[in-house]
This record gives C-alpha cells, structure tokens and sequence, in this order.
C-alpha cells in the first residue's frame, strides 16, 4: 500500500470550527511584522511635479516663451522623458533581482 505521509491531511468539521473560534479569539495569534515603507516613485513624481508647476505659472497669467514647442519640440521632449523613464526603471528592476 502507497504511502500517503507526504500530502498533508484536510481537517474534519470539528477541526475546523476549532480554528475559526481560536481566530475569533486572537488567542494563538503571532505578531505581524510591519511591511518594509516604499519608496517614492521619482518617474511619477517628476512629471507631476513638472506639471504643477506648469499649471501654477498658466494659472497666474505669466508669460512664458513656447518657442520650444513649434516644429515637435514637445513630441522630442515627450520621447526623451519616456525614455529615460524606462532606462531608469529598467536599471531599478535589475538592482533589485540582483540585491
């Protein structure tokens, strides 16, 4: 005959009321440890600070050159900050499997 050892058993009915009470009771219960603060997220942090402050100066009627934007020059900025965004995401991700 196999032995079955191994497998863990299921509780019967009694089992199980046994545990729900002593959970209702916090009896046995272990202390749980506090989940390590996350950081800041600086890739969502900049763009929203760059857009604060750019919704601060609109808002207070100062005149502000644009010349940057005609011909894409928002597109390019847009592509660049993308990309730096992924190469730094990118270079967190690889620090954190490897550490």
């Amino acid at each position: 005959m196999p032995d079955y050892s191994e497998f863990p058993t299921t509780p019967t009915a009694w089992q199980e009321r046994a545990l729900a009470e002593d959970w209702q009771h916090g009896s046995t219960l272990l202390p749980v440890e506090q989940p390590p603060r996350r950081r800041v997220d600086l890739v969502a942090l900049v763009p929203g600070v760059a857009f604060v402050v750019l919704a601060l100066v609109f808002l207070a009627g100062v005149t502000v050159p644009l010349g940057f934007l005609a011909d894409g020059g928002l597109l390019w900025l847009v592509l660049v900050g993308v990309g730096v965004a992924l190469m730094v995401s990118e270079l967190r991700r690889a620090r954190r499997r490897r550490g």
